[in-house]
């Protein structure tokens, strides 16, 4: 129990529920989140939520956890703490004026700074309650092609959960990322404030999920001034992590900007309801322009990128809570192997991400042609192991042919 009387207890889910069912809280609630096959999903309006009896409190949050062995850190739950506290003391959240989906400030106890940053999944584009006047989806797929309505939450906590510390391996604790992704998780929240389409009441129905990220104090983003400014190191954390999950909307506007005490710019990455696609229709990584996209990595980011494993990955998220679809866990597999296969070979940020990015909408990505023609050299109904080995061939002729 808080100093305000605010009690935190995650709700702890059935690990062998997928991707996310909630069991009780306590005798008094229970919140179930069912989403079903991706190719039956039709967004949020598939996802169920069953309460016994509504806690008598008309502003919450608390986390989601689907593993009951998963452990949030003390970062985490002081985050949500926060949260709850300022919604406490009647300091409603903020809507963001950017962007076109549901995107809110929460304040502090004080309502003078803001602690978090909130994004409801059934706020988001094309999805039911969107603020901004969105058309709903007519087939389940976002606004990035290869992603699903509903999804954003799940793809913005899993950018955090993988973006593993230097050294490889979890994070301990409030660790920060190789890539510097700000904390970030599953939660559930009740609040007026935000946007409900049918009215409101302190209803279960009108308990959002969602994902709730660290607010991050700031200079502003990349678009604000040029990228001649920024550190190599800097600019390469961000490339190794786009690439790797296969980014589909990384712009200098979901670059933040802050300073280190040496006065030195810092980038920090946000926004990633669009990574870990279907399919690399869709990848877009603006840091391609930028001067320092054609350096060669330096010692410690390809040690980082030697450490990555996309097995584990897929293994850690399925313990989070999320087991990827078979399209989403491709694309994590052929994006980490076309990673370190490319800085194997010294190739830049630039040499490997133009790999993954079309040139023009019409025009097929080199990886979307190393994947057709891997696809044509097996028969059908050839497992996927089979079929990775084939691009993995594939993708070392290319490879090999590039650097000489």
């Amino acid at each position: 129990m808080s100093s305000s009387g605010v009690a935190l207890s995650p709700i702890r889910e059935d690990p062998a529920l997928s991707p996310i069912r909630a069991s009780p809280v306590n005798k008094d609630f229970e919140l179930s989140i069912v989403a079903p096959d991706p190719k039956e999903n039709k967004g949020v309006n598939d996802l169920q939520i069953i309460a016994k009896k509504q806690p008598d409190r008309d502003a919450w949050v608390e986390p989601v956890i689907v593993n009951p062995n998963v452990e949030l850190s003390p970062g985490i739950m002081g985050l949500v703490r926060s949260t709850v506290i300022g919604l406490e003391k009647g300091n409603a959240p903020v809507l963001s004026s950017e962007g076109s989906g549901g995107v809110y400030f929460m304040q502090d106890a004080s309502g003078h700074n803001y602690v978090a940053v909130f994004k409801p999944i059934d706020e988001e584009p094309m999805a039911e309650n969107n603020p901004r006047g969105l058309p709903l989806s007519s087939d389940g797929e976002g606004l990035k092609r290869g992603t699903r309505v509903g999804e954003g939450a799940l793809r913005e906590v899993a950018a955090y959960i993988l973006d593993h510390p230097i050294g490889g391996g979890c994070r301990s604790s409030d660790e920060l990322g190789f890539a510097g992704i700000p904390p970030t998780v599953l939660v559930r929240c009740l609040h007026e404030g935000f946007n409900h389409h049918d009215g409101y009441g302190c209803m279960a129905k009108n308990y959002k999920i969602g994902s709730l990220q660290m607010f991050v104090k700031n200079c502003g983003s990349c678009e604000d001034i040029g990228p001649r400014a920024f550190p190599v190191e800097e600019v390469h954390k961000i490339c190794v992590l786009d690439i790797r999950l296969a980014n589909a909307d990384r712009h200098a506007g979901n670059i933040l900007l802050r300073k280190d005490r040496e006065g030195q710019f810092v980038l920090v990455p946000i926004d990633h309801g669009y990574c870990l696609p279907e399919n690399f229709e869709d990848c877009t990584f603006e840091w391609l322009y930028w001067p320092q996209a054609r350096q060669p990595f330096n010692a410690e980011s390809i040690d980082y990128i030697k450490s990555l494993d996309a097995e584990e990955d897929i293994v850690l998220l399925k313990f989070h809570g999320w087991e990827l679809s078979p399209e989403c866990s491709r694309t994590l597999r052929i994006s980490t192997m076309l990673l370190k296969k490319g800085a194997e070979r010294g190739l830049t940020p630039y040499d490997i991400g133009s790999i993954l990015c079309r040139e023009t909408l019409k025009k097929e990505s080199k990886i979307e042609e190393i994947i057709r023609e891997a696809k044509d050299s097996i028969l059908p109904g050839t497992s996927e192991t089979a079929f990775l080995e084939s691009v993995y061939e594939i993708m070392d002729r290319y490879l090999d042919e590039l650097v000489r």
